[in-house]
């Protein structure tokens, strides 16, 4: 297959063809995620979230 098309100034415009496609793929994206509302989180989740950890020393607690 013979490629004499692909001068620089082709191989150019489809890198910069393709940037631009990611790009505007990439703003849709993150215009569709910003722009949904919120959801708001039950306090039973909210709650969980602020308790900590336990350390990896301590053994488990059993009954």
């Amino acid at each position: 297959m013979r490629l004499d098309f692909m001068t620089p100034d082709v191989w150019n415009g489809l890198v910069l063809g393709v940037v631009l496609i990611g790009l505007s793929l990439a703003i849709l994206r993150l215009y569709s995620d910003l722009s949904r509302p919120v959801r708001k989180r039950s306090k039973q989740a909210a709650n969980a979230d602020s308790v900590p950890p336990p350390p990896f020393d301590t053994p488990p607690q059993g009954d």
